[in-house]
Parts: structure tokens; C-alpha cells; sequence
């Protein structure tokens, strides 16, 4: 299934013009890479009119438009907007995720495109099984090993 997407830095996120230039860059290699949603969708990126719209929005941002916390990422399930908190995407994670900041920002993406595409949140499958994409990880993995591929436990979260 194909999917357009955008994405948006929100106005009040302070970046330089190469700050965002890369963040765009990496958003759109996440997207395509096939270990996460582009196994079963095609992603396409363009400037506008487009079915997904990601932005990179501040704390604030976050809770003006619906997100539960200003802590975390959110996306509206099944829906067409994806809010990456600006904090994660600098800092990295709240608890421990066992992935560096690269892999973790990977995550983020994927995780909320996975509730645009109709995913809800899964739980550790057991000690030591890969962390689902869906987990919750940006609160910890507990006793899942580090991961940024999707899991059989992703695809029957939904």
C-alpha cells in the first residue's frame, strides 16, 4: 500500500537550517528502512497534500495538539498526524532502552508511524526477546533486549 508523507518542524523548535536539513534526512531513511513499515507499505515523501504529516513539535507543542504528556512522542491511531517530541529526538529516552541515539530516534519513528498505521502498544513477549517496535521503550525495555525491527509481536498489536 502506497502512503505520502511530509514532514514539519514546528515553528517554535529552534534549529539550524543544517540541524534541519538532517533531521529530515534521517526521518525519510527511517521510513524506508526495511526492517521496520516499508517491508509491507510503500512511503512516499512530498512537500504537501500528503496522508501522514510529522512534525517535530516542543513539549508545549505536544500537549496543544492532544498528546497525552509532553514527555513523550504520540500519533493519532490510524490517523494522519505523527508529533516526535523535540526532547526525546535531542536527548534520547526517559529510562533505559540499551540503544544510542541514532537507534532510538529510529525508534521513535517507527513506533509512531506504527499507531498511524492502525498499531497500539505491546508488551514485553518475555526475558530476553527482542523489545517490540509498539513497546512503550522510551519508559524502559525491563528484560527485552534492545531492538529496532519489527516483531511478531508488533504485527498482532493492532
Amino acid at each position: 500500500m502506497k502512503k505520502t508523507y511530509t514532514i514539519v518542524i514546528d515553528p517554535d523548535i529552534r534549529m539550524t537550517d543544517k540541524q534541519r536539513i538532517d533531521f529530515k534526512t534521517l526521518v525519510k531513511e527511517y521510513i524506508r528502512d526495511k526492517s521496520g513499515w516499508a517491508q509491507f507499505h510503500e512511503f512516499i515523501f512530498k512537500e504537501s497534500s500528503t496522508d501522514i504529516i510529522i512534525h517535530l513539535s516542543s513539549p508545549a507543542t505536544l500537549l496543544k495538539n492532544g498528546c497525552k504528556s509532553s514527555e513523550l512522542s504520540c500519533a493519532e491511531v490510524g490517523g494522519n498526524h505523527m508529533y516526535l517530541n523535540s526532547m526525546r529526538w535531542t536527548k534520547g529516552p526517559i529510562g533505559n532502552t540499551g540503544l544510542a541515539l541514532d537507534k532510538y530516534r529510529q525508534y521513535m519513528v517507527t513506533h509512531e508511524l506504527g499507531h498511524i498505521l492502525g498499531y497500539g502498544h505491546a508488551k514485553c513477549p518475555g526475558p530476553g526477546e527482542p523489545a517490540p517496535l509498539m513497546m512503550q521503550q522510551t519508559l524502559g525495555i525491563g528484560k527485552c533486549k534492545p531492538n529496532i525491527k519489527l516483531t511478531e509481536t508488533d504485527l498482532h498489536s493492532k
